[in-house]
């Protein structure tokens, strides 16, 4: 293959020329997710004087107005609005190039904080299949006492419970709230009325000790008398009421396997609904990284 003369003298004057502008491109990069030139100067830690120099080399060098006044504040030209549009793809093309190089050869790994019921119960059944589409991706699970009040700490994700509207994080909805009534198949035959469960063993969450209270005050019964047996978490409750030691009032979310297949049962059709539900947090930022992205996107699918 031959090249012409021109076309390599012609190929570095555009080298040269993205060199020379490459800084102020980044610039303009930042007043345009920013929105304007002041806040710009803020998240890049120098003066509006700066990133307006700034952004004048850049319209000498491209011969175009990039920005104009609005109020007191500089804000893009649509000329320059579309040219931030198109650098700001550019740049995330090559922050993700340089973040695959960079990991190449590692283990892609997600980090994910979550109590033991949800990962015993919810996760768990269907880890084999993230398996199956995410080969690649490592799943480092650890567990926390309660779900409603969980921070990130060191994981990519925590799976918390509450109204989903919390500051400075995303929040990507999971399932409501709902603790349902769930027993063995023969015990489901003696519970044909709310107060027949007055005649059995109550077995409830340690998390959720009022739950029973708030669940025989709904059915218009009172919780004196009621034989409540608290064990450590939604879990082991189910796991009691498989073999039969009383009625569990936990996440319906966590009992769709046992129902599924004839081990527990459902006597009756009164649930808890607190409004709230469980979601799966996240700082900002996170869902940039891919195999983040790829598993946040494989819960989204089978919740």
């Amino acid at each position: 293959m031959r090249i012409s003369l021109a076309t390599v003298e012609d190929h570095s004057r555009i080298m040269h020329k993205l060199r020379n502008i490459l800084g102020p491109l980044r610039v303009l990069d930042a007043v345009n997710r920013a929105g304007g030139v002041a806040r710009a100067a803020q998240t890049l830690h120098v003066t509006p004087g700066a990133v307006s120099h700034q952004i004048r080399a850049l319209e000498a060098a491209l011969d175009t107005r990039l920005c104009r006044k609005e109020g007191r504040e500089a804000v893009l030209t649509p000329s320059g609005m579309q040219l931030a549009s198109r650098v700001a793809e550019l740049f995330d093309r090559v922050e993700e190039a340089v973040h695959e190089a960079t990991s190449l050869g590692r283990p892609r790994r997600v980090r994910l904080k979550v109590i033991p019921s949800f990962a015993i119960k919810w996760l768990m059944p269907r880890m084999a299949g993230f398996y199956a589409s995410h080969g690649d991706i490592d799943l480092e699970v650890a567990t926390v006492a309660r779900a409603d009040d969980v921070g990130l700490g060191d994981a990519d994700f925590v799976v918390r419970r509450g109204h989903g509207k919390w500051p400075g994080v995303h929040a990507q909805a999971l399932f409501d709230d709902v603790l349902a009534l769930a027993c063995a198949p023969s015990l489901a035959a003696e519970i044909r009325h709310p107060r027949d469960v007055l005649e059995h063993k109550l077995l409830h969450s340690m998390i959720a000790p009022v739950s029973w209270d708030a669940w025989l005050a709904q059915a218009g019964l009172p919780s004196a008398g009621a034989r409540l047996v608290p064990l450590a978490n939604a879990a082991l409750c189910l796991q009691a009421a498989v073999q039969g030691a009383g009625i569990a009032l936990t996440q319906q979310a966590y009992m769709r396997d046992e129902l599924a297949r004839g081990m527990l049962v459902q006597p009756l059709d009164i649930a808890l609904r607190s409004g709230e539900g469980y979601f799966l947090v996240s700082a900002p930022g996170t869902l940039d990284i891919r195999p983040c992205a790829e598993f946040a996107a494989w819960v989204a699918s089978v919740a």
